[in-house]
């Protein structure tokens, strides 16, 4: 089982419902008492939304590199970045380290076109909503994003940051988001993403008669899914990390970033083919990545 580092505290909140998903899933998967091997970076989430607030992301961006590289010298294979938001500045995290950190919007789009989805609704912070990072991102991917108007966007700002955030669970703000679901749904949308990782705590995917796509569910599952390529009896436990240059081969193997436009369904990603390529040149593995793709541009 790979060693997994997970960026969190954003919130907190969200962070322990990775923790519950990664453990949760390993446990179905492996039975017994197996529980996942993870790393986790948390950082204080106040200054991170100031940060936010006041358009600082080049400094939020520091915060969060300097944790990925934490991260991988403590031994992480990979990278997860507990957060949708701060997907905005998942360039400059990805470059402070020569792991793999696997894309919230890649996971994602794998799920819409595994259900058949072209055009989703955004449910999000208004950063996520109202920015282009996070729709970009799956535009590559062919996924069309539908974003509520400007009363909704902050009606979902305000029940994630005043209530979500500090564990309110409210059942007239599930109901309002659901309506606010609903009505980018009577606009054309296919299905409703859940594009703030708080936003798990208070919609289930069961709430509306379409897809819906949960997604710290999504990133936890593929995260799982490259971390147990390996059998658990295999004895080569990585306790400690790959010299620098390997690691740097490795990386170099996953090719340059370019769109995949194509997503073959969630038994075999596109997302991961190159991440295990990437892992498995850094162990001495004989697996060879497509120069042309990698999963995390």
């Amino acid at each position: 089982m790979e060693l997994i580092g997970v960026i969190g505290g954003m919130s907190w909140q969200s962070t322990a419902e990775y923790l519950r998903l990664l453990n949760e899933g390993v446990r179905t998967r492996l039975g017994g008492l197996h529980s996942a091997r993870l790393r986790v970076a948390t950082v204080d989430f106040a200054p991170i939304a100031r940060m936010q607030a006041d358009g600082d992301w080049s400094g939020a961006a520091q915060v969060l590199a300097q944790e990925a590289r934490s991260l991988e010298a403590a031994g992480a294979r990979f990278v997860l970045i507990a957060t949708n938001t701060m997907h905005k500045i998942y360039d400059e995290v990805a470059a402070a380290v020569t792991i793999p950190v696997l894309h919230l919007g890649d996971v994602t789009a794998d799920a819409a076109h595994a259900a058949g989805v072209t055009r989703v609704g955004l449910l999000a912070t208004k950063y996520t909503m109202e920015q282009s990072f996070y729709r970009d991102r799956l535009a590559m991917h062919g996924i069309q994003t539908l974003i509520p108007d400007e009363a909704d966007r902050r009606a979902v700002q305000r029940i994630i940051y005043d209530e979500l955030c500090v564990g309110r669970v409210e059942p007239s703000s599930r109901e309002q988001l659901l309506e606010i679901a609903r009505s980018l749904l009577a606009e054309g949308a296919e299905g409703i993403v859940l594009g703030c990782t708080e936003l798990e705590l208070s919609i289930s995917p069961e709430a509306l008669d379409v897809p819906v796509f949960p997604t710290t569910t999504l990133h936890c599952e593929a995260a799982l899914e490259l971390a147990l390529e390996q059998s658990p009896q295999d004895p080569e436990v990585h306790a400690t990390p790959p010299p620098v240059a390997d690691l740097k081969a490795a990386r170099q193997r996953m090719g340059p970033s370019r769109p995949n436009p194509v997503v073959s369904g969630l038994d075999q990603p596109a997302r991961l083919d190159n991440a295990r390529s990437g892992l498995a040149a850094a162990q001495g593995g004989q697996l060879v990545a497509d120069p042309h793709r990698r999963c995390c541009p």
